[in-house]
């Protein structure tokens, strides 16, 4: 889109203006009421055939280089300026749209100029341009340059800019109409019939007038290139070395490897996993939510028509409601409500992938809660572990257009919910507070920071989005409730591998909420975690419930989700009798984090060890003098050896909490269970030779 109401002026040397031009200009211009030329382009081209594109570009230098396409590919508005007033927030979204526009263009100039320089120096082609999306990366990273760090980035640049073409367009059209009207018959004219014949002959030429389009092109792309020139002098682009040319095309050398890490800097998802984790919300809101979308079992609470469902986890009471965008939970129409219920039906696993990716890219790019990131719609597809077609023998590269449609589904059912707390106790400066919330998950703004649709913007390539005011109240200060999720959980196919994603995310908010305490091996209820992931026993073959349940517990383990995971006090014979599927249900398991976790958090558990600590000291006779230190000694030779708890339990005969909590100091083991250790720690010494 082109925006002409700030509209470009005129850069026409004196000598080269006729005496027509300048009584023109001086006598009607200033009559002429301030408008905008809105020209909408087609949507999702911008990136396209990029190879072919620099192809030209090497051939043809800057004369290749097009900012604005002709008439043939867009549509074009003339909108007079109280117009624009009276819709100025949907202006101000089309012409920051034009703008960004802009950007695009000269950042794709400004790459393609420094994979040229790159060929010159190195005499070989890039590699970046055999992977279409590191080439649009690379263009991104540029544009984000050139709106930060460039000139381009001052308000008064784009004014100058825009007056400059309001001033070019005035003359063009004034003159035309002085030639076929005369100049007697313009003096004539009242204000308000010039007004109104000038905006005739301006829309007929942004209708029709090809030639007259393509004048405009031309002379806006001679501005614009101007500006390149000025960006290449502050990038000092023809004195640049190889290195300086791969940080501004933002990549750089893996020197472990001979091959080039081409990986690029805006903060991808796997760049700030923490050993195949990912960083997420762990608040009750933020876990009921998740549940919710998965389990899908909504219905109407009291006497409102929309789907809702309860939250109830601790003392964090409320419900949540299918909500569609732009409508009031007190106020409804059928149709909207229809919609509602339609898209709890949709709802899938892939949409709480969606929404766990949403807050794992805000809370690595947000520096408060209140800001605004920016994201492509392919990391949302990345970061599930999907992986884009290649190009190649006339087929075009990327992801598919149904994955992008699946990704923009989920999108819109995460804008739909609407999230009502009517208890909940939050901490401010470190006091418990009791409180009530209501909002969105995530509230998705267009480049005017204005809420809308995200369903009327299926061409978009970016997304831009923020927390509401629920999530957010969870994320302040030492109250901030965050937890580490397993990579895999986003990865797990979601239909195939379903129970593995939902016990991967169970177990992950699990194991935050034990943190604090640091009792990751409190028995899990088999019914309790069947319930957590929405899953019931076959009461006809619950042999088959069983092994699906310890085949997803299997994957999880060798996966790297969990450590291990065994049945507490199960003795296998029940299930040779009738009936053992109850027993089964009642049964207890052990499911031990991994490492990655219990180092993570351990932290957090440190406040609450040293107050335990005092207390034991205090309890124990003689204080913690001989086994104070037999809890780490267990740990390293533990650790040593690879032993899981589980198997370090089996040979002391006792639990394995028991041995999680005496090596963390949580406990002092009786004289009997440090009997048992000292003898075990005295026999590896005698197995090692040490």
């Amino acid at each position: 889109m082109l925006n002409c109401n700030d509209g470009y002026s005129v850069r026409m040397e004196p000598n080269q203006r006729n005496e027509s031009l300048k009584y023109l200009s001086n006598r009607w211009s200033n009559k002429i009421n301030n408008f905008l030329v809105l020209c909408i382009y087609e949507q999702n081209n911008q990136y396209h055939d990029l190879n072919n594109k620099f192809k030209t570009h090497k051939l043809k230098g800057a004369k290749g280089f097009l900012t604005f396409k002709d008439g043939m590919n867009n549509k074009s508005f003339v909108i007079w300026e109280h117009a624009y007033k009276e819709n100025e927030e949907l202006f101000a979204k089309l012409r920051l749209t034009a703008r960004n526009e802009t950007l695009s263009h000269i950042a794709q100039h400004v790459v393609f100029h420094l994979l040229s320089e790159y060929e010159r120096v190195t005499t070989k082609s890039h590699a970046i341009l055999k992977d279409k999306q590191l080439l649009e990366d690379s263009i991104y990273q540029m544009e984000k340059k050139l709106k930060n760090e460039t000139f381009l980035a001052e308000k008064s640049v784009w004014e100058e800019f825009y007056s400059w073409f309001r001033l070019l367009v005035k003359e063009w059209v004034l003159e035309e109409i002085a030639l076929s009207k005369g100049f007697k018959e313009m003096e004539r004219l009242e204000e308000e019939a010039l007004n109104k014949l000038f905006y005739h002959h301006l829309t007929k030429h942004f209708t029709e007038n090809t030639p007259f389009l393509s004048k405009v092109t031309d002379i806006v792309n001679e501005y614009i290139k101007e500006w390149i020139e000025k960006i290449m002098n502050e990038f000092n682009i023809e004195n640049n070395t190889i290195e300086k040319i791969e940080n501004l095309l933002c990549f750089k050398r893996d020197f472990q490897t001979s091959d080039l890490l081409l990986s690029t800097m805006r903060d991808f998802a796997f760049s700030f996993a923490i050993k195949d984790h990912l960083l997420v919300m762990n608040s009750p809101p933020y876990q009921s939510v998740r549940e919710a979308i998965y389990k899908k079992k909504f219905e109407i609470i009291g006497n409102i028509p929309w789907p809702a469902t309860p939250i109830l986890k601790g003392n964090t009471e409320g419900f949540i409601q299918m909500l569609p965008f732009g409508e009031d939970q007190k106020t409804f129409e059928q149709t909207n409500v229809k919609e509602a219920w339609n898209r709890v039906h949709s709802l899938s696993d892939v949409d709480v992938d969606v929404f766990d990716a949403l807050c794992s890219l805000f809370l690595s790019k947000a520096a408060h809660n209140e800001e605004t990131v920016e994201i492509y719609l392919n990391d949302l597809l990345s970061i599930r572990g999907l992986k884009p077609k290649l190009g190649g023998f006339g087929r075009r590269g990327g992801y598919e257009a149904k994955q992008r449609e699946q990704i923009l589904k989920s999108l819109k059912n995460i804008q739909s919910i609407w999230i009502n707390i009517n208890k909940a106790t939050i901490y401010e400066n470190g006091k418990p507070v009791q409180t009530k919330l209501q909002g969105r998950t995530f509230i998705f703004k267009d480049y005017a920071g204005v809420e809308y649709d995200i369903s009327e913007e299926a061409g978009r390539k970016k997304i831009t989005y923020t927390i509401d005011n629920v999530f957010a109240k969870y994320l302040n200060g030492s109250a901030r409730q965050v937890a580490l999720l397993s990579i895999k959980a986003l990865q797990y196919n979601p239909y195939k591998q379903l129970w593995e994603k939902r016990l991967t995310r169970y177990l992950s908010w699990r194991w935050r909420t034990q943190a604090r305490k640091g009792d990751f091996l409190q028995p899990n209820k088999t019914s309790t975690l069947l319930e957590s992931i929405g899953e019931k026993l076959n009461d006809r073959t619950p042999s088959r419930t069983r092994e699906r349940f310890e085949k997803a517990l299997d994957v999880l383990q060798n996966d790297g989700v969990i450590a291990s995971w065994h049945y507490e006090k199960w003795d296998e014979s029940i299930a040779d009798y009738k009936g053992w599927a109850s027993i089964w249900l009642n049964s207890m398991i052990l499911i031990e984090p991994p490492d990655i976790i219990k180092e993570q958090y351990r932290s957090i558990e440190k406040k609450q060890k040293s107050h335990t600590g005092n207390r034991l000291a205090k309890q124990a006779p003689g204080g913690l003098k001989s086994s104070e230190h037999i809890g780490e000694q267990i740990r390293i030779t533990r650790k040593k050896l690879n032993l899981s708890l589980y198997q370090l339990a089996e040979e002391l005969e006792i639990s394995a909490p028991y041995v999680s909590n005496i090596e963390r100091g949580m406990k002092i083991p009786s004289t009997k269970i440090q009997t048992k250790m000292k003898k075990w720690l005295e026999k590896q010494q005698h197995i090692n030779g040490s």
